[in-house]
């Protein structure tokens, strides 16, 4: 029988990006036999203050970094996106509401696009190639990206459809405790943050051990 794992994600989040693709390799590394189920968590659940300016700009005239200070930061994230193959580019990505982001991924998914492949189109979106994800035009390119179809994309941003999922997935996730993502979850063990390959393989097989 399969492990239940979750893991808690914003598009937004280059450390998220990273998590999906080591959780991946995490599992070859275990043997676990697993069912993930992706999760969305917002970063600022409430949009950003200042939406849609450049990340390098926030960084130096509002979350009070030095030129420098973001640069070290920056680059510390790219090298490490490098390292598993990912190409990121953190000074011109937008600071966005990720909420409608998040509700396409939802209706993706149940439409059948495989989760990891629609997370994956999303953050480099938003990540590698620095799209609006808040404008409905750059979401309903994604959604023929996923092979889905315009209309249908159009109409469920026009809508509130997969709001409350993504709501009490949040919620789901401050409950456990989570104030950052990537959080993963295993039977009653939680992991957030940044680990390496093989942590996160010992936290597969400690968690199903336990489960």
């Amino acid at each position: 029988m399969s492990v239940l794992v979750e893991v808690w994600s914003d598009i937004r989040c280059p450390w998220c990006w990273m998590g999906h693709r080591q959780l991946v390799a995490a599992v070859e590394r275990s043997g676990v036999d697993v069912d993930v189920h992706h999760r969305s968590f917002l970063l600022e659940p409430t949009g950003p203050a200042e939406s849609r300016r450049p990340i390098r700009q926030l960084a130096v005239r509002s979350w009070g970094l030095t030129p420098g200070e973001w640069d070290q930061r920056r680059d510390h994230i790219q090298s490490s996106g490098r390292a598993l193959g990912l190409r990121i580019s953190m000074d011109s990505a937008l600071a966005i509401d990720s909420r409608d982001a998040h509700r396409l991924i939802k209706w993706a998914v149940a439409s059948g696009v495989p989760a990891l492949s629609m997370w994956d189109l999303a953050f480099a979106a938003h990540l590698e190639h620095n799209e609006n994800l808040e404008d409905p035009d750059a979401l309903r390119a994604l959604a023929t990206r996923a092979g889905l179809d315009a209309a249908e994309a159009d109409h469920l941003l026009a809508s509130d459809a997969f709001s409350d999922e993504v709501v009490e997935d949040h919620r789901r996730a401050q409950t456990l405790g989570a104030r950052g993502v990537p959080t993963f979850r295993v039977g009653g063990r939680v992991l957030s943050g940044h680990h390496p390959v093989d942590a996160l393989a010992e936290f597969l097989v400690t968690g199903a051990t336990a489960a």
